[in-house]
């Protein structure tokens, strides 16, 4: 009998024959979850007070680990598919971890890794989520079940009517989220892998009748350039992981003009900041002033800092995650423009020019609103000279162009509206830009 709360009791209150996980190859319902519990229970009750890791270049086997093993453990230790070996090894020592444990044919394989005890207070399993690293080197940041479903929405009869597609990697803060809404409501989850093109993706969504996708903007951005888009039927769409500017807000709303358009700040220390629902750019100036649902937001020193009435996560480094106020940098810059703030960038990702901080969003943005290129990415060449200076790759509106009259009309738009050491010294046109697992614009 399962009694602890964990995401297995509730699944047990979830119609047994509704289907939980599909893939490219497999259908999963809620009851067959139960059943690869109960075909491991022996090997997984062994595990109860040990620290594991969970490790698959598949996001189904992890959905699944995930689902069999909360609760029954003490520790859940994320590890990126293309994590780096350094890392690796400094996870496992970091976090305590015994056994690295993997799916094999719904089997549970445990691979040892060390014998170490440590004694955790929590009553539930906790969950060890690196952070992305995309402008600095990833830390882990502990979790719980409570932490990681304060925004979830457990409405079973609902969640029938919810078919999610699964963007994002489960080892990541966006992916446990996804996964977590969609199982804990009773609702199916379309599983696409890391591995997958955009057209495999988006088809496969299409052939199961997605009808909610959770995805980065740089993502969303590749999704409308394809022509497999047109077989979409989505009446909710999410963005996060990256900033929403308005040129993707307002492409979405063209092309799914019926759906509803969200984009969540959150982020793996913070947890879900806030949610801006109303088809702009940014947020509010009052949630800065009253506010938003249990979470207070300051500006200092045009960075963003969170608090949240629950302060439950820290690194597992030790380091401080908070100020003597309760409150998180989230090292986000953001600037107040009438009444609205909207962000700028992440103050570690400047490119410094000559003395200069440029932001590589801001500079996209703004190439972006042009009309002319459906993707760019803007980072730091070094220079002699400058230091560094500002690059362009583009990826154009339209394929047929001439590339040289683009390039031209992109310097004189640059150069109207941007200071002389923003201006991308070069610019380069490429069939597409490159994205992490994650979904982000790979900068480094």
């Amino acid at each position: 009998m399962i009694t602890k709360k964990s995401i297995l009791t509730e699944i047990l209150t979830i119609p047994k024959n509704r289907l939980a996980l599909v893939s490219k190859t497999r259908e999963i319902s809620y009851k067959d979850i139960v059943t690869i519990y109960e075909k491991n229970k022996e090997l997984i009750s062994s595990l109860e007070n040990k620290c594991i890791a969970i490790h698959s270049s598949k996001r189904e086997d992890l959905a699944l680990l995930l689902a069999i093993l909360d609760g029954n453990t003490k520790r859940i230790v994320f590890i990126p598919e293309d994590i780096q070996k350094k890392y690796l090894e400094k996870y496992y020592t970091q976090a305590h971890v015994h056994y690295e444990v993997s799916l094999d044919n719904d089997i549970l394989k445990l691979k040892i890794i060390l014998n170490t005890d440590i004694k955790l207070l929590n009553e539930n399993t906790e969950w060890i989520i690196p952070t992305s690293g995309t402008t600095s080197s990833p830390k882990l940041i502990s979790h719980t079940f409570d932490s990681l479903t304060t925004t979830v929405k457990k409405n079973i009869q609902e969640g029938d009517s919810f078919i999610w597609g699964l963007t994002f990697d489960i080892y990541r803060f966006s992916g446990i989220q996804v996964f977590l809404q969609s199982i804990l409501s009773g609702s199916r989850l379309i599983i696409s892998e890391s591995n997958f093109s955009i057209d495999e993706t988006i088809n496969l969504f299409a052939n199961n009748s997605c009808n909610i996708i959770s995805a980065t903007p740089s993502f969303w951005r590749k999704v409308l350039m394809s022509p497999a888009s047109s077989n979409l039927c989505i009446s909710n769409i999410t963005l996060g992981g990256e900033i929403s500017d308005q040129t993707i807000l307002d492409a979405l709303i063209r092309r799914f003009p019926e759906a509803k358009i969200v984009h969540i700040y959150a982020s793996t220390e913070v947890g879900v900041g806030f949610c801006v629902n109303d088809k702009k750019g940014g947020f509010p100036l009052a949630y800065v002033i009253k506010g938003i649902k249990e979470v207070q937001i300051k500006i200092i020193d045009n960075l963003l800092f969170i608090k949240s009435n629950k302060k439950i996560q820290y690194y597992l480094s030790k380091d401080n995650m908070y100020n003597d106020q309760g409150f998180i940098n989230t090292g986000d810059l953001v600037e107040i423009r009438n009444d609205r703030v909207y962000f700028k960038g992440r103050e570690s990702g400047s490119i410094n020019v000559g003395g200069n901080k440029v932001h590589p969003e801001e500079v996209e943005f703004l190439i972006l609103k042009s009309g002319l290129v459906n993707e760019v990415k803007v980072y730091a060449k070094k220079n002699s000279m400058m230091g560094n200076l500002v690059y362009a790759d583009i990826v154009l509106s339209n394929q047929k162009q001439d590339e040289k009259v683009i390039k031209k009309l992109l310097f004189k738009y640059c150069n109207n509206n941007l200071d002389s050491f923003k201006v991308p010294a070069m610019i380069k046109i490429l069939k597409s830009i490159d994205i992490t697992n994650s979904g982000k614009i790979k900068r480094n």
